[in-house]
């Protein structure tokens, strides 16, 4: 944990400013140590260089749901060099240009695959928050950028100061949680004035398919070992590798069929992998697509401009 780090957080249970107790330190960060609440005298480990800023209480669903995550993309914690493409596609029509010289905040950073995107493109100072062990991969993935600082937290319960962070994104992660728009509430006070909050969503238009033949497999898969639903994932990765290269790989750009998978076409088979254990998760919103259009309740919490992109999935701006 770098030393200026501190002047972001606050205590995620009462927002009370924190302050570094005993602290041991390798290579000038903080390595170990403890975070204490002026106000409501919580205290918060840091560990391993990472302040761990759990509120007391957290749901069973959103742990069980962080640990499916941290058991993903610790299996596939590698960076790979086609996500910068992937990232740029799924915040257009921003650019890299929207990073530079801003305070960052990634909201659910997984393994620090855009904290490193976002660091690349000039950002000013990255924050990467996420609930599960993931983090422990965000810091690895990240330890040699000096702009970069990952936290493990809720992000319903977000502990950053108001107004603190110049543009915040969230891809692909407020729809697991079980409530959607209590992420948005709780993320649009962090930003400034003259913020902007990018957030990629799953939308229930064009997926009803997933709703028909998914959710009902994911009945037996939420409820079996992480380490089965990872070998029954590869059962379904290899025929639909082999069905994008060939079938799928002849007709696109054919008139009148375009579909999301396309994506797939550029990315290895160790991620369409790990895309497939996605469905088996333990949330019931997780890939059930109930967040489906946006609502006006939304835009009132983030004023948010949505689009509506490549048949599954909505993009929205603030």
């Amino acid at each position: 944990m770098k030393d200026r780090l501190l002047q972001w957080l606050v205590c995620p249970s009462c927002r009370g400013d924190l302050s570094l107790e005993a602290a041991a330190r390798e290579a000038g960060e903080i390595w170990d140590g403890e975070l204490s609440c002026a106000r409501c005298s919580a205290r918060y480990a840091v560990t391993r260089g990472i302040p761990r800023l759990l509120p007391g209480a957290l749901s069973a669903t959103a742990l069980a749901t962080a640990e499916r995550f941290g058991h993903e993309w610790t299996r596939f914690a590698e960076i790979r060099h086609e996500y910068e493409a992937q990232f740029l596609g799924w915040i257009a029509p921003l650019g890299r240009d929207i990073f530079v010289g801003r305070r960052v905040l990634d909201a659910g950073c997984g393994k620090g695959r855009h904290l490193r995107l976002a660091s690349y493109f000039g950002a000013q100072e990255v924050i990467g928050i996420d609930l599960g062990p993931a983090v422990e991969m965000a810091a690895q993935n990240t330890a040699d950028l000096a702009n970069v600082h990952v936290v493990q937290a809720d992000l319903t319960r977000p502990p950053l100061r108001a107004g603190s962070m110049e543009l915040i994104y969230s891809i692909g992660v407020l729809h697991h949680l079980q409530e959607p728009v209590s992420g948005f509430r709780a993320l649009a006070p962090l930003l400034s004035p003259e913020g902007l909050f990018v957030a990629w969503l799953y939308a229930r238009e064009g997926n009803g398919w997933v709703l028909t033949l998914v959710d009902p497999i994911r009945w037996l898969t939420r409820r079996l070992p992480l380490a089965v639903v990872s070998g029954l994932a590869w059962v379904l990765t290899l025929p639909l590798w082999a069905a994008v290269r060939t079938v799928y790989g002849c007709l696109r750009g054919k008139a009148g069929w375009a579909v999301p998978t396309g994506l797939l076409l550029t990315i290895h088979i160790r991620v369409v992998n790990s895309l497939d254990i996605d469905p088996a998760g333990p949330n019931a919103v997780t890939l059930g697509y109930k967040l489906t259009t946006p609502r006006t309740s939304w835009v009132a919490v983030t004023r948010i401009v949505a689009a509506w992109c490549q048949w599954s999935y909505w993009r929205s701006m603030s």
